[in-house]
């Protein structure tokens, strides 16, 4: 619209004023005024939005497992421990022989007279299983160690140690103070258990006998 037309030039050019009105009347359809209420909600939408909420029921009923991580990896066929962490059994057996210090002292040679030693002993350097079988039984008594009596407790390790950590310090003992044998597997520690495990403290004549019979 020309606002700088007069109303008088207006009024005398109708063709004008037919063009005004038209003008005029589609700003009106453009600026229509709001209206109050509620416009229902497509039935379309409706549909859609119920079967999404039953998909996604049914996806949380069969992957969600017991609602933790482990139970959402055994889902997927994923062990959620991740992978196995194998310990140095050098580490591992001087952590353990940190306990035994006290008696079989810190450099394995013992107490004259108290504590056998440690460093070339038969004992230690021979048959595994034998230390094993000490180790997790104990022994009492007299015990003859590179020439000399001991007559001393050692007590039961099987309560105190597992399988692994038992044959670590065996691992341990055999490789250092001088000593140069091969390491103990836990296999070795997990069948004498099982043999022995419910027995007392050896002797050195039963001891003998154990490592004779095997």
């Amino acid at each position: 619209m020309n606002s700088d037309l007069p109303n008088s030039e207006v009024k005398r050019d109708p063709n004008l004023q037919d063009r005004v009105l038209e003008m005029h009347t589609a700003a009106m359809r453009e600026m229509s005024e709001p209206q109050d209420g509620i416009r229902p909600t497509p039935v379309a939408f409706l549909i859609l939005c119920f079967f999404l909420t039953m998909w996604g029921g049914y996806y949380l009923g069969t992957y969600a497992g017991d609602w933790s991580g482990n139970g959402l990896a055994e889902r997927a066929g994923v062990t959620a421990a991740g992978p196995v962490i194998v310990q140095n059994p050098m580490l591992l057996g001087a952590e353990v022989y940190n306990a035994c210090t006290q008696c079989h002292q810190a450099d394995g040679k013992g107490l004259a007279g108290q504590f056998p030693p440690l460093a070339d002993s038969e004992y230690v350097t021979g048959d595994p299983r034998r230390l094993a079988a000490i180790l997790i039984n104990g022994i009492n008594g007299d015990l003859e160690v590179n020439g000399q009596n001991y007559n001393a407790q050692m007590p039961a390790w099987k309560d105190n140690y597992n399988d692994e950590e038992i044959a670590a310090v065996l691992t341990y003992i055999r490789a250092s103070f001088g000593n140069k044998s091969p390491a103990v597997p836990k296999e070795v520690v997990e069948a004498v258990r099982k043999e022995t495990g419910s027995r007392g403290p050896w002797t050195s004549q039963t001891l003998a006998e154990f490592t004779a019979k095997n």
